[in-house]
């Protein structure tokens, strides 16, 4: 049986009350004009395992010409969002660990709309949107990368995606040297992590907790000149 806490329990709360606002909130994004925007199913996931203990899930999106949100949900909802009509925009989901939020789940629009015209939010539609949202920061419209594909390669290809900053590789890409070695995989080194009076919930939906044993002593691995992050 899931565990509820006090401050859980007011923050389901709100997330039902945000919930139930947010096709009125969404109706005008900043910077979107009126006409400019689609309605668009979005199934939010369940936690995975390792963000069970998570208070709600939040949800952004950001285009060329606007952002939206960010709004609570709770996991397995149906929600809509007012994403461009026309253009492209990159959602983001993020676990809620009190002040903390973990990388994002999340997808891509239009490219990662399923056949039942629904977007499902994903680990790999988290790092495919994080490598949009470096095109439509840059002000253009579209993003011409099969941000689908880059996505599934770098889930099968690495053991943690976000060991490869997807903002690095976007710029990359938009040099025209991206080429497949660019998901080859890094070696890792072993980390040893002391003064740990619990387990540690990974940033990543591909990390693994940091469990301590009973000297509170924790060994992570870590890609070198890359900075992660445990919450908890």
């Amino acid at each position: 049986m899931r565990r509820y806490t006090a401050r859980r329990f007011l923050l389901n709360i709100a997330t039902a009350a945000l919930a139930a606002g947010l096709l009125g909130a969404c109706d005008s994004p900043e910077g979107l004009p009126a006409g400019y925007g689609l309605r668009v199913s979005v199934l939010v996931p369940e936690f995975p395992p390792q963000w069970a203990e998570a208070d709600a899930w939040e949800l952004s999106w950001v285009s060329a010409a606007a952002t939206g949100g960010p709004v609570l949900a709770a996991p397995g909802q149906e929600l809509r969002l007012v994403l461009p009509r026309g253009g492209e925009a990159a959602v983001f989901c993020r676990a809620v660990f009190g002040s903390g939020r973990t990388l994002p789940y999340g997808a891509t629009w239009p490219q990662g709309l399923s056949a039942d015209g629904a977007l499902r939010l994903s680990a790999a539609g988290g790092y495919a949107a994080s490598f949009a949202a470096v095109f439509y920061a840059a002000g253009l419209w579209r993003c011409d990368f099969d941000l689908q594909r880059l996505a599934l390669e770098a889930e099968a290809r690495l053991a943690d995606a976000w060991d490869l900053d997807p903002s690095a590789l976007a710029v990359v890409a938009a040099e025209r040297r991206f080429r497949s070695e660019h998901l080859n995989a890094l070696d890792r080194v072993a980390v040893t992590v002391s003064g740990l009076a619990g387990t540690l919930v990974p940033d990543s939906p591909w990390g693994k907790p940091a469990a301590p044993d009973e000297a509170g002593v924790a060994i992570v691995e870590l890609p070198p000149g890359r900075v992660r992050r445990w919450l908890g």
